[in-house]
């Protein structure tokens, strides 16, 4: 949202979101126009429904790749534990594994 608000406005749009209060504050270096106002608005009421899990789903979208890091080794060891199973379970690859934890968020 923050790069359609910045081409459709201006490339000094900066978007604050307080995810408790389920708002927005968007500001920019210059004063507004009517035309830029009405093009904001046409962008937030366009945008996804923003709930707890899509906050979470796209915290999880920029982990840090020390974040992902510990997740991968995390799973790396649990398909140690799978393949040791009396009936060996295919690996779990990190993309499944990060798409996993997204759909979870996503949940909760």
């Amino acid at each position: 949202m923050l790069s359609q608000l910045r081409a459709a406005i201006d490339p000094t749009v900066f978007v604050e979101y307080a995810p408790g209060m389920m708002t927005f504050a968007i500001s920019k270096d210059t004063a507004w126009t009517p035309q830029q106002i009405t093009a904001a608005r046409s962008i937030l009421d366009a945008a996804p429904d923003t709930t707890p899990g899509r906050t979470a789903q796209t915290g999880i979208d920029g982990w840090s790749i020390e974040m992902r890091a510990l997740v991968l080794t995390l799973i790396d060891q649990i398909n140690v534990l799978r393949q040791a199973l009396p009936t060996p379970l295919p690996a779990i690859t990190p993309a499944q594994a990060l798409a996993a934890i997204r759909t979870k968020a996503g949940t909760l």
